[in-house]
């Protein structure tokens, strides 16, 4: 399966910024939210996301899950959080360095794997959680994707910062 959309409405925000060195975590809403809005409007599996419920940061750190690298995570706030500040429900931290390299098509599909963590819940019992993978990886991002394009996307990213990882131990 080929991912054929047309990127023009979001080509700008496929071309990250150079950020050089940073610490820590950096805004990433300018760059990430229209690709979200984009996933809402292509994916069924993400229709009922609202993006500017998510604050998108853009990460150094790289995170493993299972053993594995991702290209970011994705966080729920709790309660008490959105009492203090009610705009976003979910914060989405995306590796930098990796998605940065990537071609467009794995940005989207990476970026489209950690929204799929999104759990609104039920029109019966709504909700704001966070969805566990399926197995490795999230069944509505395959079926989409293809399962065969959303693997090697996945070990692209995990041989990617495998790499920097390493490099960076070496110096």
């Amino acid at each position: 399966m080929k991912f054929d959309y047309n990127f023009s409405e979001i080509e700008d925000n496929l071309n990250l910024p150079a950020l050089g060195d940073f610490e820590g975590f950096v805004d990433a809403d300018e760059d990430l939210l229209p690709v979200a809005k984009f996933l809402k409007s292509k994916t069924f599996h993400n229709e009922y996301i609202d993006p500017h419920r998510i604050k998108f940061f853009y990460t150094n750190k790289p995170k493993k899950d299972g053993g594995r690298y991702t290209p970011g995570t994705l966080m729920v706030r709790s309660e008490i959080e959105r009492r203090v500040d009610d705009r976003y429900d979910f914060i989405a931290i995306v590796y930098y360095p990796v998605f940065n390299m990537l071609e467009d098509e794995d940005k989207i599909i990476q970026l489209d794997k950690i929204l799929c963590g999104i759990d609104l819940g039920t029109l019966d019992k709504p909700a704001v959680k966070k969805q566990q993978p399926d197995s490795k990886e999230f069944v509505g991002n395959l079926n989409f994707f293809g399962r065969d394009k959303v693997h090697d996307s996945s070990e692209t990213v995990h041989l990617a910062i495998e790499s920097i990882v390493q490099s960076e131990k070496e110096s």
